[in-house]
């Protein structure tokens, strides 16, 4: 089958554009792709007519030609709230979910950024946001069956690159320091911050996988 190579490819690029880079390595798990995949997504996720263009009789492309052919308006019109990005949050116990923007933090050395692409959901993402296990902290986005592809990571982090696939669980943070945490069971610890319907140790509401991105720490 056919292939094309991708250039142009960088740190400001990815950053610029994490829906299309997710979208290209989901797709092809690298920088290469095939023709006849990024076709099929195309008719999807972007303006078939325009990627067949560009890939008519050429071997290579550059990222923002890939861009420009897989932009594609957002259909959640008018979203409430305010912040660098946008999930679907239910505001009360009916459990309507509704889009919504909120604050995710910046990029520390320790964190990595993922672009969403799946979430399941839980029968505990509804108990949740139907107040079935006391008041929520609404509005909340539910979701803990998290995953995306790495878009960018912190200095310090060591065990995922860009491209990569990563997921997340039921929780994002401990502690790190109580006996739990040391014995490599931070479920367990006492100031443990699960993915949503909590508060990071920063202050910032903790927002789940119904969303276009998410930054955690590495482990």
């Amino acid at each position: 089958m056919p292939r094309v190579q991708v250039k142009g490819i960088n740190a400001d690029s990815r950053r610029a554009h994490p829906r299309e880079f997710a979208l290209l390595y989901q797709l092809s798990g690298s920088d290469a792709a095939d023709t006849e995949t990024l076709l099929e997504a195309a008719e999807t996720y972007g303006d078939a007519a325009a990627v067949k263009g560009l890939i008519d009789g050429t071997d290579s492309l550059e990222f923002e030609q890939i861009v420009k052919a897989f932009e594609k308006a957002s259909l959640s019109a008018g979203p409430e709230g305010d912040g660098n990005t946008l999930g679907w949050a239910a505001r009360d116990s009916s459990g309507v979910l509704a889009p919504y923007k909120f604050t995710r933090r910046d990029m520390g050395p320790k964190d990595v950024y993922i672009k969403i692409t799946h979430a399941g959901m839980c029968h505990s993402d509804l108990h949740t946001i139907n107040g079935d296990w006391g008041p929520a902290k609404y509005p909340v986005v539910p979701g803990h069956e998290i995953v995306g592809i790495v878009v960018d990571v912190g200095s310090e982090v060591t065990k995922f690159k860009p491209g990569d696939r990563a997921g997340i669980g039921v929780f994002v943070d401990s502690c790190r320091n109580c006996a739990q945490c040391k014995a490599g069971e931070q479920i367990f610890c006492p100031k443990i911050v699960f993915t949503y319907n909590a508060e990071h140790y920063d202050g910032l509401p903790a927002q789940g996988g119904y969303s276009t991105h998410i930054v955690s720490v590495e482990e």
